[in-house]
């Protein structure tokens, strides 16, 4: 049973894996929908890599980033920069 359930977490990782590396770029509309106030970020580490050659913990604090810049900062990749 443990073996299993090791294995379905394993393949689902991978999974997103995969999945978050085929994406080009980032929406970061949902995130411009809420009222300064209430943007809260999330802390998963999925790391995204800035044209300002900084890594960002994630999509929501790039985003952020980007509009502090007046959308001057570009998306380059995920992982690490």
């Amino acid at each position: 049973m443990r073996v299993t359930a090791f294995v379905l977490l394993l393949a689902l990782a991978l999974i997103e894996v995969e999945c978050a590396g085929q994406s080009q770029e980032i929406d970061c509309s949902p995130f411009k929908k809420l009222p300064p106030e209430e943007r809260l970020c999330y802390t998963i580490y999925r790391p995204v890599c800035g044209s300002d050659d900084k890594t960002y913990i994630n999509d929501c604090f790039f985003c952020f980033e980007m509009e502090e810049m007046d959308n001057k900062l570009k998306f380059v990749h995920f992982v690490e920069c």
